[in-house]
C-alpha cells in the first residue's frame, strides 16, 4: 500500500512541476503591477526549511472533487438567492460560472506552499489569468491530528463564512480602501468570473506545533470597483445553460473571459 502511495504521489507531483516549466512565468508583462511572479523560478520541491518531516499533499482526484464540489455548491446557493447577509439576501447572479479544476493554478499555488511561510504572494499570474486570485488558510496544532479533506472543508467553509460581515452592496461595486472584518476570502469563492481554482497543501513541524498550509488560486482575483458578480435573474446570462448539478450556475462550456483586461 505504501509503495503504491509514493507512486502516486510522484506522478501527481511530476504533473504539478511539469505545469510549472511549460511558461516563462519571470515574463515580465505577467505582474506589471507587482511581483515577482511566485512562479519565477518557482520551488519544484519543499524549501529546506520546512524540514526533514514536512509533506507536500498531492492533491488527487478526490481531494480535487472535494474543493470544486464545495465551491460550486457554495457558488450555487448565493446565485440563486438563497444566502441572507446583513439582514438581506445577497441578490441572484446572472451567469455565474460552473468552477473547475486547473492543473496551472495548482502548481503555482504548490510554489507558494512550498515555502513553508505563510502569505501571499505578489504575484501569481499566467499568460491565461492575467488577474489570478488567491486565498490561504492555515492550521496550527499539536497532540491530534486532522484528516487533510476535513481540514480542506473547514478551510474552505471558514472563507465562505464572512459573508455574514459581507455588505450586499459590496457585490455590485468591490470596495475601495475598505476597513472591517475579512470579506476578500468570501468574495473571491462568488466571483462569478472565477472559472477555475487549483489549491496546493503542505504540512510540516514546528515544534511543538503541525502546521496544515492550503492555498488556492482562482482565475480572477477581487479587482476594486469591480462587480463580483453581476445581479440578474438567475442563469439570465448562461449562453450554454443551467447546470443541473449546481442550480444557478452556468453548465460546464460556458465561455466566460476570467480576464478583465
Amino acid at each position: 500500500m505504501s509503495s503504491t502511495f509514493k507512486f502516486i504521489t510522484v506522478i501527481v507531483l511530476t504533473l504539478v512541476n511539469s505545469s510549472l516549466q511549460q511558461s516563462d512565468y519571470c515574463s515580465s508583462t505577467l505582474c506589471p503591477w507587482s511581483g515577482p511572479n511566485i512562479a519565477c523560478n518557482g520551488l519544484r520541491t519543499l524549501s529546506p526549511r520546512c524540514g526533514p518531516e514536512a509533506v507536500e499533499i498531492p492533491m488527487n482526484s478526490s481531494y480535487r472533487h472535494l474543493i470544486v464540489d464545495l465551491h460550486n455548491r457554495y457558488r450555487s446557493k448565493i446565485a440563486r438567492g438563497k444566502l441572507l447577509g446583513q439582514n438581506q439576501i445577497f441578490p441572484t447572479a446572472a451567469r455565474m460560472a460552473t468552477m473547475q479544476w486547473d492543473d496551472e493554478l495548482a502548481a503555482i499555488a504548490s510554489a507558494n506552499t512550498r515555502r513553508c511561510v505563510y502569505g501571499h504572494d505578489k504575484c501569481r499570474n499566467s499568460f491565461r489569468y492575467h488577474a489570478s486570485g488567491q486565498n490561504i488558510a492555515i492550521r496550527y496544532y499539536y497532540g491530534q491530528t486532522f484528516e487533510n479533506d476535513d481540514s480542506m472543508q473547514q478551510f474552505i467553509t471558514s472563507w465562505f463564512s464572512e459573508y455574514s460581515d459581507t455588505r450586499v452592496e459590496f457585490i455590485g461595486q468591490y470596495p475601495d480602501n475598505y476597513v472591517g472584518p475579512k470579506i476578500g476570502h468570501f468574495t473571491q469563492i462568488v466571483s462569478d468570473r472565477a472559472i477555475s481554482v487549483g489549491c496546493s497543501m503542505v504540512r510540516w513541524i514546528s515544534e511543538p506545533w503541525i502546521n496544515s498550509y492550503f492555498v488556492c488560486n482562482y482565475a480572477i482575483t477581487n479587482i476594486i470597483g469591480y462587480p463580483v458578480y453581476r445581479a440578474g435573474p438567475t442563469c439570465s446570462g448562461c449562453q450554454a445553460g443551467c447546470s443541473l448539478q449546481y442550480p444557478g450556475l452556468c453548465n460546464i462550456g460556458e465561455n466566460i473571459n476570467p480576464n478583465p483586461w
